[in-house]
């Protein structure tokens, strides 16, 4: 058993052809990923990740709108018309369950529609990570590519040490029959120097500036590790909820 790992650090740095005969997650920490975690986890239908806004309101007239709900932000607050933003605390209960979410936002649904041309798209984060390594290792994938948003093409601290801890874990399953690009060593060496997660991303840029905004409880929330055990994957251009999806 044997794969290669390459990690990005930005979406900027990711084509249709690194995409190709991979398999990719996305990181997002803050915070599309972790949003659309807490949002699988609270039961929605599925949820439609576009790259940008006129897309979500262009999609929307196709849906059921009793049961579609637009939702993202633009450099980190939500859309004017829209539902909900991307703070993972709104998608709970009620508020998303056996919804459709047409979800926009800066970074990371943009790198989830650059993955499209790849075998598997998984959603990781913090919440999830441990569920992200035991997912990939039981796919027997032979290459798999870990794609750091970012924040408007540079590199996310938050999602860095995140990559990080994901590529541990998968060294110490595989030994060493796993291929590290730079980047994947680089984020392993963070990863083993900054331990405290809420400390990394406080101090993050886009951290600071998502506490300037108001949204520090946000940030608290995405740095808890695995408190969830699921992997939403994007199937042509999907994530369908825990109950219908067949990768579960």
């Amino acid at each position: 058993m044997s794969m290669n790992l390459c990690l990005y650090v930005a979406a900027d740095t990711f084509t249709e052809t690194r995409a190709k005969g991979t398999h990719v997650v996305v990181i997002d920490v803050l915070r599309a990923s972790s949003t659309i975690v807490q949002a699988y986890e609270s039961g929605v239908e599925r949820i439609i990740p576009v790259a940008g806004v006129e897309e979500a309101t262009r999609l929307l007239p196709t849906l059921d709108r009793e049961k579609a709900l637009l939702c993202g932000e633009q450099e980190g607050i939500k859309v004017d018309g829209f539902d909900l933003g991307n703070s993972p605390l709104e998608y709970v209960g009620t508020a998303v369950r056996g919804k459709t979410l047409v979800f926009s936002t800066t970074n990371g649904t943009t790198a989830m529609v650059k993955a499209a041309a790849s075998d598997e798209i998984a959603v990781g984060c913090f919440l999830n990570l441990k569920a992200v390594v035991a997912h990939l290792i039981s796919s027997g994938a032979e290459r798999v590519s870990i794609l750091c948003a970012g924040t408007n093409g540079l590199l996310s601290l938050e999602d860095f040490l995140c990559a990080g801890l994901m590529v541990n874990g998968l060294v110490e399953a595989y030994h060493n029959q796993l291929g590290l690009n730079d980047a994947a060593v680089a984020a392993r060496l963070l990863a083993a120097s900054m331990t405290d997660i809420f400390e990394v991303v406080s101090r993050s840029s886009h951290g600071q500036y998502l506490s300037n905004l108001g949204f520090k409880d946000d940030l608290e929330f995405c740095s808890r590790l695995d408190l969830y055990s699921s992997v939403p994957t994007v199937v042509d251009g999907r994530i369908q909820g825990r109950t219908q999806s067949s990768h579960r």
